[in-house]
């Protein structure tokens, strides 16, 4: 029976990838509805730690948002770019690494792959190139993050493990970065020059490719927009003062009800300062983008560990022997299933504790967790999706279409960044803890 119920989850997940978005969600409640209702599976358990996060999360940007301030950070993002077109597929990596560190979200990122895109096609540069870099230091930025829900179920472990806030971030923040910086190197040399490239020069000539800059006069900012990001740059600050010096100050707060609490106080005090008004916030499209990544967490997250969970005692004896004899082997674990899963966040929540109850040692799963970014195998994930859609110039089509799955600008700048990340990750680690 195990083989009929590894194959429903397997079904699931290529279904799942076929449909996309929130699709993956509903594909997970189908996979649910057979293994409870058909195959008589008890429930397993749902992800609260990881939803309660990521809501608050969103909430507070979709706050930030409407007040302006999310307009404020691209347009400082934007300016950066464009005043330094030449480094476009060094900055465009940057900023959105920074800015998914900041924000815990690979959302926040979306909002600027426009301007990288035409930045890139008005100085010559192949937009496949920046965009792809900037999508995979995005989604390994979440790794990086110290608000980020993969990073707070991560750290619920390793904290019963002796291993401080401070400690942990110390090793996972420069295995993303390193992560990210070779994954923009490798992008950067992918593809033709764009004025070589047949399928651009094409579109040029039917004129489906828009190559007038940008409209220079810009919208004036609403009067909280500044306010608003000073608040929740604040409010960040504040969540890794409490978790980093969690001893000193002597409370006994987990990351999950700091960073709830903070986030939630952080939004009334945008509302009260930046005069928010309540009803625009569910209009926020980060805000639906969010409740689109919950629904994709509670339904493929509940169905893997419904499927997976009553097997692992019968898995522990070989897996921690295994892992005992080759620990990079969790690295690949959480590659595959972050793959499988596309979240981190859910990644994180299911086989970090299962890790630990192998007996895997903290400086392993630190240095491991890097590899739960795996969300660029497919071209199917939101981040990755847009970036594809927002480029006009077709370099992410022939050869680069994605047509065959795998076959696109994000999987190999993506492989070898996170090959490079793991050992990276080792190395922090021996020296951190």
């Amino acid at each position: 029976m195990v083989w009929v119920h590894f194959a429903l989850l397997f079904a699931c997940i290529i279904y799942a990838a076929k449909l996309g978005g929130i699709g993956v969600g509903m594909a997970g409640g189908l996979g649910m509805a057979i293994a409870v209702f058909g195959f008589g599976m008890k429930p397993g358990f749902i992800p609260v730690d990881v939803i309660l996060i990521i809501m608050t999360v969103i909430f507070t940007c979709s706050v930030m948002h409407i007040a302006g301030g999310m307009d404020y950070l691209v347009r400082v993002s934007g300016n950066l770019l464009r005043r330094n077109p030449k480094y476009i597929n060094i900055l465009a990596p940057l900023v959105t690494f920074f800015l998914t560190v900041l924000s815990g979200t690979g959302y926040t990122a979306m909002s600027v792959l426009n301007v990288i895109q035409e930045v890139a096609k008005q100085n010559g540069v192949r937009p496949s190139q920046p965009l792809t870099g900037a999508v995979i230091a995005s989604q390994v930025a979440i790794t990086a993050s110290p608000i980020s829900a993969a990073t707070a179920a991560m750290y619920v472990t390793v904290e019963t493990m002796g291993v401080s806030f401070g400690s942990a971030m110390m090793v996972i923040l420069p295995a993303a970065f390193f992560g990210s910086a070779v994954s923009a190197l490798i992008a950067s040399f992918q593809g033709c020059d764009l004025s070589k490239d047949p399928i651009f020069q094409q579109r040029m000539a039917q004129g489906l490719v828009n190559m007038a800059p940008a409209d220079a006069a810009e919208k004036p900012l609403p009067a909280g927009a500044k306010a608003s990001v000073v608040i929740f740059l604040c409010s960040v600050f504040f969540i890794v003062l409490m978790l980093l010096f969690k001893k000193q100050i002597g409370h006994g707060l987990g990351s999950r009800d700091i960073i709830v609490l903070t986030m939630l106080t952080a939004g009334l005090i945008m509302f009260w300062v930046c005069k928010v008004p309540l009803s625009k916030i569910k209009e926020s499209s980060i805000f639906a983008g969010g409740y689109e990544s919950l629904i994709v967490i509670l339904g493929i997250v509940w169905l893997s560990s419904t499927i997976i969970m009553p097997y692992i005692p019968g898995i522990k004896a070989t897996a921690t022997e295994m892992l005992k004899q080759y620990p990079a082997l969790l690295a690949l674990a959480f590659f595959c299933v972050s793959a499988l899963l596309f979240s981190q966040g859910s990644t994180s929540a299911l086989l970090v504790p299962v890790a630990a109850s192998l007996g895997c040692d903290a400086s392993t799963i630190l240095a491991s967790f890097v590899a739960c970014s795996a969300l660029y195998i497919t071209n199917v994930y939101p981040t990755s999706a847009f970036a594809i859609s927002c480029d006009d110039t077709g370099s992410y089509m022939g050869k680069w279409s994605g047509s065959f799955v795998i076959n696109h600008p994000f999987f190999i700048p993506g492989l070898v960044g996170l090959a490079a990340a793991v050992p990276f990750g080792f190395l922090m680690a021996g020296m951190v803890l």
